[in-house]
C-alpha cells in the first residue's frame, strides 16, 4: 500500500487545522479509491500505520473507525483491517412493497436514478401477465439502483395503459414525481389501485454488454434476474417487472415458519354401554 521509499506525509495537527485523525482518514480514503489496495485485501497493522504516520495508535483508530462508520473497511477477528467489498442489499422474499422504504428501514440509503419514462410494445411475456393483447402498447419505466455509489439493480416496470393514463402525463408518469415517490405508492395514491400480492421468479442469467455497462461489471459476469407481476385486491395485474441484480452484491432473505397446529388435540369418544 506504500511504496518503498515512500516519504512520512506532513500531518499539522489541531494547531495548524483539522485533527490528525481526519487528515489520515483523508489519506487513506484516496487510497482506497484509487485502487492502491483492492476489495478483499488488508489494510497495514494499526502498529504499521502508526509508523507511518508518525502518530499513536489511538489517532490511527480513530481514523480506521471513521472509515468503518463509512462501510469502506471491515474488522475480521484475528486477522487485521480490510477494504470492504461493493455494497450487498437484503432482497426480502416476503414482503411487497417499495425497495428503498424497506432497506431504509435497516439504514441502508437506496438511490433510484431514473434512466426514462417511455411508451411503447413490450417484449413477451408481459402483454400475457398484464392481460394485453401482443400489439398493446405499455408505459416503460426504467430505472438503476445505486448503494454506496454501486449500481446493484438495472430495473425495467411496464405499465398497462389504463393504469399509466390514470397517473397523469402522456407518457403514463410525471419523471419529477418519479424520482420522489416510489412507485407502488404512485399507483395507490394516484392510480387508485392497491397492489395486493405478487408471483416472483428469480433464475441466474448472465450479464449482456448494455447491462454490464450500466451495473458496471465485465460483460459475461454472472447476474440474478427477477420477473414479477403484481395484482391488485381483485387478483387483476397492474405491474409487471424485470430486474437484473449483481449476484454478488445481493442477498435473499425470507421468513420460514412452522405450519400452525392446534394448542389441544380433541378426542372423540365414544360411550360404552
Amino acid at each position: 500500500m506504500f511504496p518503498e521509499g515512500e516519504p512520512r506525509p506532513r500531518l499539522t495537527g489541531t494547531a495548524g487545522g483539522e485533527p490528525k485523525y481526519q487528515a489520515i482518514y483523508r489519506d487513506l480514503l484516496a487510497r482506497i479509491e484509487a485502487g492502491d489496495v483492492a476489495a478483499g485485501q488488508p489494510l497495514p497493522s494499526q502498529r504499521e500505520l502508526a509508523d507511518h504516520y508518525g502518530v499513536s495508535l489511538m489517532t490511527v483508530r480513530q481514523a480506521l473507525q471513521r472509515l468503518g462508520g463509512e462501510g469502506r473497511i471491515e474488522q475480521r477477528h484475528g486477522l487485521g483491517t480490510f477494504v470492504a467489498g461493493p455494497p450487498v442489499i437484503p432482497y426480502q422474499l416476503n414482503s411487497l412493497g417499495s425497495l428503498a422504504e424497506e432497506l431504509a428501514e435497516q439504514g441502508i440509503d437506496l438511490e433510484t436514478v431514473l434512466l426514462g419514462v417511455r411508451r411503447g410494445p413490450a417484449p413477451a411475456p408481459v402483454p400475457a401477465q398484464l392481460g394485453l393483447g401482443p400489439r398493446d402498447e405499455v408505459t416503460v419505466i426504467e430505472r438503476l439502483r445505486v448503494v454506496g455509489g454501486t449500481p446493484v439493480i438495472h430495473q425495467l416496470s411496464y405499465l398497462p395503459p389504463a393504469l399509466a393514463a390514470n397517473l397523469g402525463s402522456d407518457a403514463g408518469l410525471d419523471e419529477e414525481e418519479l424520482k420522489r415517490t416510489p412507485l407502488y405508492r404512485l399507483i395507490e395514491e394516484r392510480g387508485g389501485v392497491t397492489p395486493s400480492w405478487a408471483t416472483e421468479a428469480i433464475k441466474p442469467v448472465v450479464l449482456s454488454e448494455e447491462q454490464a455497462r450500466l451495473l458496471e461489471q465485465p460483460a459475461g459476469g454472472a447476474a440474478l434476474m427477477s420477473e414479477r407481476v403484481t395484482y391488485d385486491v381483485d387478483d387483476r395485474p397492474v405491474l409487471a417487472d424485470r430486474a437484473i441484480m449483481c449476484a454478488s452484491q445481493v442477498v435473499f432473505t425470507t421468513r420460514r415458519q412452522a405450519p400452525e397446529r392446534p394448542a389441544v388435540a380433541l378426542r372423540l369418544d365414544h360411550p360404552t354401554t
